[in-house]
């Protein structure tokens, strides 16, 4: 099962490398890649797509009969390059857009709409939470003196207020990267999902079936590490506890990377939008006896 179809990469190189009477099953939340999907369908008869969120893998696994049964799954948690590319999706600000930022254009909130919408303090939650944003506070501050004059619609306006906070650009990264990043965790509760995923894939794989996932920031990698890791344990006693009373046979995974896979520098050349991606893996065990 891949969880984020997106543009189909990872699809394609998996279904050239799988053998009969294998399938593959593709969820994404995101109705233009599941029409780019439907086409691969034809060119591949053991690949169905259909559009639902990841956190629905249990849920698709349970329609599809195969609980238990699932020998890899996949989630790659970044944005896709054709949703980036897409001014109308408003997830980038080299180009003017509508500040929208859903993933699902179907449903829910967007980014304009937490910028005019939400109180100080919840705007400061976002941008230092979920964006690690140092002038968290100024920012919110100035997007509620600015939506008081005019309402927010697009990104260039909303970056370029940033870049004013910050006293221009600075550096190769733009001072508004992390507040955008912060509206599109927000705007498609990706850090509220991402536990809940982790969870019901674990529950889909077979026995031996490995879950692989793609992060690219620390939020989302810390999260998917203290779960493998916490899955890993024999014994899950309180770390108080001075004496093993749980029998020491409680992992669920073997770790299969130790530490976080990073791109090589190759691959970086080839691919600069790999360079913040972290790859964590693990491998399903028997059920503990």
């Amino acid at each position: 099962m891949d969880c984020t179809f997106g543009g189909g990469g990872h699809a394609i190189e998996i279904l050239k490398k799988m053998e009969a009477p294998g399938s593959l099953i593709a969820l994404d939340r995101d109705v233009e890649a599941v029409d780019r999907g439907l086409s691969l369908e034809a060119e591949h008869p053991n690949l169905k797509v259909l559009h639902r969120n990841f956190t629905e893998v249990k849920d698709v696994a349970i329609e599809e009969g195969v609980v238990g049964k699932v020998n890899g799954i996949l989630a790659d948690l970044g944005t896709s390059m054709f949703q980036l590319k897409d001014p109308g999706r408003g997830f980038s600000f080299s180009t003017d857009g509508p500040l929208d930022m859903r993933m699902d254009t179907s449903t829910g909130l967007t980014a304009a709409d937490i910028l005019n919408s939400y109180e100080e303090e919840e705007l400061i939650r976002i941008f230092r939470d979920y964006g690690e944003e140092r002038y968290a506070r100024r920012i919110a501050r100035e997007v509620l003196a600015r939506r008081k004059r005019s309402p927010y619609e697009n990104t260039l306006a909303f970056a370029r207020q940033i870049e004013d906070v910050y006293g221009g650009r600075r550096g190769r990264i733009h001072p508004a990267t992390r507040c955008f990043q912060a509206l599109r965790i927000a705007v498609n509760e990706e850090l509220e999902s991402l536990p809940h995923f982790l969870d019901s894939a674990l529950e889909v794989l077979a026995q031996g079936g490995r879950m692989v996932v793609i992060s690219f920031h620390s939020l989302e990698d810390r999260i998917v590490k203290n779960f493998f890791r916490d899955k890993s344990r024999n014994c899950i006693c309180p770390p108080s506890q001075a004496r093993c009373t749980c029998g020491g046979n409680n992992a669920q995974v073997q770790l299969l990377t130790r530490k976080v896979v990073r791109p090589s520098q190759w691959e970086v050349d080839r691919n600069p939008a790999s360079r913040s991606s972290r790859l964590r893996a693990a491998e399903k065990l028997g059920v503990p006896s």
